[in-house]
């Protein structure tokens, strides 16, 4: 346990189920793919690591890359596991041994277990090669998408979807349609243009877009709020 600049001794990095443990203890616990967990750490703690080293290890287990889906909030993160994923393979295809099973030891296995399991870790890229199936890493809308599109029409029907729908994953992607038609309802309304034009002239049209960027942002608080009666109030 450390200490900070105040003198104030720092709580320990690791804990399981609340109870102080060593890296070691947590590693063998938080990578074992026989385990249920959840892993609670601030950003940049090393989750993509704990995460792609437990799919390691589940593939080692002689789990089939189709078997394992691993689920991430966004495009980047899903790409950051599959390319983590895939330069692992690789280098692990050209290791000895010997540095194979260090590398199974910092992901929790006990010396023994990564000493029988080295050879299966050098030829993995080869297995999952010969295969030809990868493993699922995706958004959770991308997975969901997928589940949609093998639903009934029926119920396609009923949760107001159109057959052949398209995903967008990246709100990004509708900004400028967005724009276009806020601007249009906005023309096409005298009101709401003078006071555009009001705002725009008394803050700028930078601020202006950041402001409506913020309240796209925050489109469903906005919308709580509207629906409980108190947007009004909450507004200036």
């Amino acid at each position: 346990m450390s200490e900070n600049a105040l003198g104030r001794r720092a709580p320990p990095a690791y804990r399981i189920d609340g109870t102080q443990t060593t890296r070691e203890a947590f590693y063998a616990a938080a990578c074992d793919p026989r385990r249920h967990i959840v892993v609670e750490a601030c950003a940049g703690a090393g989750k993509t690591w704990m995460l792609v080293s437990r799919i390691l290890r589940a593939l080692l287990d002689g789990a089939e890359p189709q078997q394992i889906l691993a689920l991430t909030f966004t495009r980047k993160a899903a790409g950051e596991m599959r390319e983590r994923l895939e330069q692992w393979l690789r280098e692990f295809a050209t290791m000895s041994p010997e540095q194979c099973c260090e590398q199974l030891v910092l992901r929790g296995v006990d010396r023994r277990g990564a000493t029988a399991l080295a050879p299966r870790l050098q030829a993995l890229q080869s297995r999952l090669h010969e295969t030809g199936r990868a493993v699922e890493l995706r958004t959770f809308h991308g997975w969901f998408s997928q589940l949609l599109r093998a639903a009934p029409l029926d119920l396609l029907d009923t949760m107001g979807l159109q057959p052949g729908f398209e995903l967008v994953e990246d709100l990004e992607d509708l900004g400028p349609a967005l724009f276009r038609r806020f601007h249009a309802a906005v023309l096409g309304e005298p009101a709401w243009e003078a006071d555009y034009r009001q705002l725009a002239e008394r803050h700028g049209r930078h601020k202006l877009r950041l402001w409506l960027e913020t309240a796209w942002d925050k489109r469903i608080e906005i919308q709580l709020a509207d629906g409980a009666g108190v947007l009004s109030g909450t507004v200036d």
